[in-house]
């Protein structure tokens, strides 16, 4: 599994410092360089980690690609990189959903909305993931307790959660 990550922020750090405490069978973790503190630290924890300056090689280089970036940057980026029809597409992002997400990637991959906080850096909390996803659930059950929500609306509602942080 290689896994690539566009943004490097909080939550894309502890979805990484969990991943790598896990036994998730992960041969590459490729990370976009934008925060450099971040990225630096996750380079010094793991040969898995590798730093790259370019989203679009991020993309060219994963199966699995997570979208850990603010909803201004994602208006302004996502549009212009081209994914895989073959990826599975983990979606961070607070205000894009699905069907706005689904125009900006132009292809027909798999795509999951996921909302983890900071405790899945220790591997303990909850997950939302929608729509429900056998493979997507596997692997954030290694994170924490993933909690498969049937629709987008419902969905959006765990988005208080957030205020946690």
């Amino acid at each position: 599994m290689r896994l690539g990550f566009i943004g490097t922020g909080q939550i894309a750090k502890a979805t990484i410092l969990g991943i790598l405490k896990s036994n998730l069978k992960v041969n590459k973790i490729y990370i976009s360089e934008r925060n450099k503190k971040i990225s630096n630290l996750l380079r010094k924890k793991s040969k898995k980690v590798v730093v790259l300056n370019d989203n679009q090689e991020i993309i060219n280089k994963a199966n699995w690609i997570f979208l850990s970036i603010t909803p201004n940057v994602g208006n302004k980026i996502l549009k212009n990189l081209k994914f895989k029809s073959s990826q599975i597409i983990i979606n961070f992002i607070s205000t894009i959903g699905i069907a706005q997400l689904k125009k900006y990637i132009k292809v027909n991959a798999k795509i999951v909305r996921a909302l983890p906080l900071p405790p899945i850096a220790l591997r303990k909390g909850p997950v939302p993931i929608c729509p429900a996803n056998k493979k997507v659930k596997i692997f954030f059950d290694h994170l924490g307790t993933t909690v498969e929500v049937s629709n987008e609306k419902l969905f959006t509602n765990f988005w208080c959660m957030t205020a946690m942080m």
